[in-house]
């Protein structure tokens, strides 16, 4: 006879959500003190240009792929940095506890870099580097709705003089960003924000967090 006695699961360390911040303000703190030529070389070799990625695919081996990663580290302005950040740890963190470090930190680089290649392909802009982490922020979203579909997000709502904190369904919320997401899509034109980056690193989430989503059930999974 076997006798089975419940242990308190040990904490694991997330590590992943805080090394891609600090990367992501390391790389901006490169880029604010460097000067403009330097900054605008860097922005050049390390983000997605597009005319460079069509003229050749089979570079997806080689430099060309690698840009696809780095493109996620750099930013054009602190707003940009600040907005995807915040999004980076406000979901990240969520799916890094149910995925694990290691598999969080490839699903967001393998779904952003193949966001960024998607939006590279899609960019009206031949030579205008695609750069931001937003492909795969957004993949981060896609994942979290996919590992928490009915969980809740709290919105602050100003009443007057006061505010509100009030819990909305998560699906809802993120359904009225992707609903945005894709009206600016179709409507981006020539525009110079690769939104076709947003969907895509969106869809890209939800496949791959689909993928690694039986290894919880193993992982969980005890013989006795």
């Amino acid at each position: 006879m076997f006798v089975h006695i419940d242990e308190k699961p040990k904490r694991r360390w997330r590590w992943a959500t805080p090394l891609l911040v600090l990367a992501c303000i390391a790389v901006a703190l490169l880029q604010a003190f460097s000067a403009p030529e330097e900054r605008a070389h860097l922005v050049q070799a390390w983000g997605t240009v597009p005319a460079e990625l069509r003229s050749d695919l089979r570079d997806l081996a080689g430099e060309g792929g690698l840009r696809l990663v780095t493109a996620l580290f750099v930013h054009g302005d602190w707003t940009h940095l600040i907005g995807n950040l915040l999004f980076l740890m406000l979901f990240g963190g969520a799916v890094e506890r149910s995925l694990g470090a290691s598999r969080m930190l490839t699903l967001y680089i393998v779904a952003g870099g193949a966001a960024n290649l998607f939006a590279a392909l899609a960019s009206p802009l031949q030579s205008a580097p695609i750069i931001g982490s937003s492909g795969a922020v957004s993949a981060l979203i896609g994942a979290y709705i996919l590992l928490y579909p009915r969980s809740r997000l709290g919105v602050i709502l100003p009443l007057g003089l006061y505010f509100q904190l009030v819990r909305v369904p998560a699906l809802h919320l993120i359904g009225i960003w992707l609903l945005f997401q894709l009206l600016e899509t179709l409507a981006s034109g020539s525009g110079t924000v690769a939104w076709w980056a947003h969907v895509s690193g969106f869809l890209n989430g939800i496949v791959l967090a689909l993928i690694m989503r039986p290894w919880l059930y193993r992982k969980d999974a005890r013989v006795l």
